[in-house]
Formats: structure tokens, C-alpha cells, sequence
């Protein structure tokens, strides 16, 4: 991550050594929305409002060493399904948020490459990121509209099976039965 970009995290996530809870509460407000969103498919589909409803810098939230674990785990994880769907709406040819502003592209793409391994399933979940990264970088008419392609370097209902489902499933599971 660039010296910019840590001072950048720096500033929205802690305020001098306190965390700024009301930063990390529109981080994920902005996850469970994805997931709400996300729930009435079987897979990442990408074609949400980044910008406009999606428009927080996610990829600043993939590393907030100050939390606790399980919510330093949500956080990182959403981020990065965040940041997936992103990268499937530039290669499905319906968006170009991630990549219209090319610095906002480029911390990204650090943030993505510094992400310290975090366990199987985030470690799974990035690799297949960076993958889509990837491919956003190859030359435009190389991918343009390519489903196939997207299927080769993907696994869209993976992601969603242990991201989106599993969250919703391990919520529902605290319930007690009726």
C-alpha cells in the first residue's frame, strides 16, 4: 500500500489511535447491503450502483489490524467480494467504476497484492480476484463480453456459496428454533 494510501486509511479508520466506528459501520452497513443484494441470485453478479450507492474505498478496509478478529475477518471478506463484483461488472462489459479513475485502479490493485494471508477461504477469495485483475489488464478486445473467459478464471457461485450464503446461514443459525 502506498505511503497516500495509508495515510488515507489512516484517517478514515482511526481518529489519532481510536478507531472511527462510524467509518467502519458504513464499511459493512455496505457489505450486508451487498449480500442483501446479492442473495437474490446463485452467484456474484456485478451489475450494482458503485459510485453512487457502493462508494466507499473498500479496498482501505482489507487490513484493520485494530478490530477484533471475527469483524476484521467480515470486513476483509466483504471488501473483497466488494471489489469481485466490481471486477466482474468491468469484464462482463456493463461498468466501468473500478477502472475509470486509474489511481483509484492502482490502490486497489496494491491493496489486493500487500493482503497478508488471512486463511483459506480470503486467501481463495483474492487469488480469484486477482485473477479478474488480471484479466481487466490484458488487452480490452481480448475479454470484451467473453462469458467463457469470465467462467475459466472465476468461480462466481463459489464466492457467493461461502460468502454471501454463509453469512446469511450463520446469522439464521444464532436464532433459537421456534
Amino acid at each position: 500500500m502506498s505511503d497516500t494510501s495509508k495515510r488515507t486509511q489512516e484517517s478514515r479508520v482511526t481518529c489519532g489511535s481510536e478507531v472511527d466506528w462510524t467509518e467502519i459501520q458504513r464499511v459493512e452497513r455496505d457489505i450486508c447491503l451487498l449480500y442483501h443484494q446479492l442473495a437474490d441470485y446463485s452467484y456474484i453478479m456485478g451489475d450494482l450502483c458503485y459510485g453512487e450507492v457502493f462508494s466507499l474505498p473498500y479496498w482501505e478496509y482489507l487490513q484493520v489490524e485494530e478490530l477484533e478478529p471475527d469483524q476484521r475477518r467480515f470486513i476483509c471478506d466483504g471488501c473483497l467480494v466488494m471489489l469481485y463484483a466490481m471486477a466482474l461488472d468491468v469484464l462482463d462489459g456493463s461498468g466501468n467504476y473500478l477502472t475509470m479513475d486509474r489511481e483509484r485502479y492502482t490502490a486497489i490493485r496494491s491493496a489486493v497484492d500487500c493482503l497478508q494471508p488471512n486463511g483459506y477461504d480470503t486467501d481463495r477469495l483474492a487469488s480469484a480476484l486477482k485473477k479478474l485483475l488480471q484479466e481487466i489488464d490484458r488487452n480490452p478486445s481480448e475479454i470484451e463480453g467473453s462469458v467463457y473467459l469470465m467462467d475459466e478464471v472465476t468461480d462466481m457461485t463459489w464466492v457467493h456459496e461461502h460468502f454471501v450464503q454463509r453469512y446469511f446461514t450463520e446469522r439464521a443459525s444464532r436464532f433459537p428454533p421456534t
